[in-house]
């Protein structure tokens, strides 16, 4: 950045007035008003896998204490701690 005290008058002045100044937008890309686009969420249901797993025993009760649906609700608690970090996740339903 420039000192102001090594500017001259001249200069000072020009940069005083430049806020009068019409501001020339030509360089600027236009851009696409978006304010009447039409959202839509999309659900999408991830492909389930089976897997095999060894965990503690004291978690493995806590988990089956949810009653039925125990491992639904365990993948909910892996999902929450993968977005709280912001890990990545791969997308497979193609």
């Amino acid at each position: 950045m420039t000192n102001l005290s090594n500017l001259t008058q001249e200069q000072i002045d020009e940069l005083k007035n430049l806020g009068n100044a019409p501001v020339d937008y030509s360089d600027i890309p236009k851009t696409t008003d978006f304010s009447k686009a039409k959202f839509k969420y999309y659900k999408i249901e991830p492909i389930k896998q089976t897997v095999t797993m060894r965990l503690d025993a004291d978690l493995v009760a806590v988990l089956k204490s949810f009653g039925k649906g125990y491992q639904s609700k365990t993948n909910e608690i892996l999902r929450s701690v993968v977005m709280e970090h912001k890990m990545p996740v791969l997308d497979f339903t193609d």
